[in-house]
């Protein structure tokens, strides 16, 4: 009931879809440019004779004992300090654009949670000035609990895939990449519930996040786990078979639908949970009936 009724709500989102692809259209390219304001006070100190793929493959030799190292090791210890700060600035960007994602989740879940309950289109750019205090502290929160996750989500993901894939080979990937995603889906799930309670119950952010910590239901969990495990797999089958034959264009146009998918599994469980009834185009759902 849940992937079918939000799979219906995001296509019938077509407007909000392409509002959200501008937006992350422009904030990546902010980050781009961000990113290339980092990168090129280093790749200007190598010098325009300075070759990148020679100079590894060199000091790859001088690793296996080949040689004694060549000029990329000695850059690299003669401008560590500049390549620790872009490191660190790197991360500060990766940060930044996980804020920037998550800001938009809660007007993304107003719009949402308008068109179920009352048929009405709020319009995204309305949205987003209605709930921007709301969203800009729902994100700095979200952001801190969620970049660490992910993070221990994929080195475990990469443990796993180390382990099962020389131990049974293909089969083991396999089993590595399905239980990485079944946490991924579990970490979605988990965290999903807050914003459509927020936008819903009219919450102040620091009410919804008491609420949302101290009365956690796994009931909302196992509703909508299922549908995130769905998604990951087609969306991530989706960008893995299209980025190269498309030169990235679809990849582009199925984050921004992901994105919007994401918000609806989240918004349909909610109401389901509450046992509410809502609006799928000119259908109302009553949770009450689950077939």
């Amino acid at each position: 009931m849940n992937l079918r009724h939000s799979l219906s709500l995001t296509v019938s989102s077509v407007t909000l879809v392409l509002k959200v692809l501008i937006y992350t259209t422009v904030l990546f390219l902010i980050a781009f440019s961000l990113f290339m304001a980092i990168t090129e006070p280093i790749i200007e100190s190598f010098g325009e004779d300075f070759d990148l793929i020679a100079e590894i493959e060199e000091d790859l030799g001088a690793l296996a004992g080949q040689s004694e190292g060549g000029p990329l090791k000695a850059f690299v210890e003669s401008n560590s300090d500049d390549i620790v700060r872009a490191a660190v600035l790197y991360v500060l960007l990766f940060v930044l654009i996980r804020f920037g994602v998550a800001f938009s989740l809660i007007p993304t879940a107003f719009v949402l949670y308008n068109k179920m309950s009352t048929g009405f289109n709020a319009g995204f750019i309305n949205s987003t000035v209605a709930t921007g205090g709301k969203a800009a502290l729902y994100a700095l929160t979200y952001t801190a609990i969620t970049v660490p996750a992910d993070i221990v989500i994929l080195v475990i993901g990469y443990f796993l895939t180390s382990f099962l894939g020389s131990a049974i080979g293909v089969a083991g990937l396999a089993v590595a990449i399905l239980l990485t995603f079944a946490l991924g889906a579990f970490r979605l799930a988990m965290t999903a519930r807050w914003a459509p309670e927020m936008i819903a119950e009219n919450l102040k952010f620091r009410r919804s996040a008491s609420g949302f910590f101290n009365n956690f239901d796994w009931s909302y969990v196992k509703e909508i786990f299922p549908s995130m495990l769905m998604m990951l797999i087609f969306v991530s089958g989706i960008i893995v078979t299209t980025a190269v034959s498309t030169f990235g264009i679809i990849p582009i146009v199925v984050l921004p639908l992901a994105f919007v998918w994401y918000t609806a599994i989240s918004a349909v469980g909610y109401f389901n949970f509450k046992k509410r009834k809502y609006y799928i185009d000119e259908r109302v759902i009553d949770p009450q009936n689950r077939f």
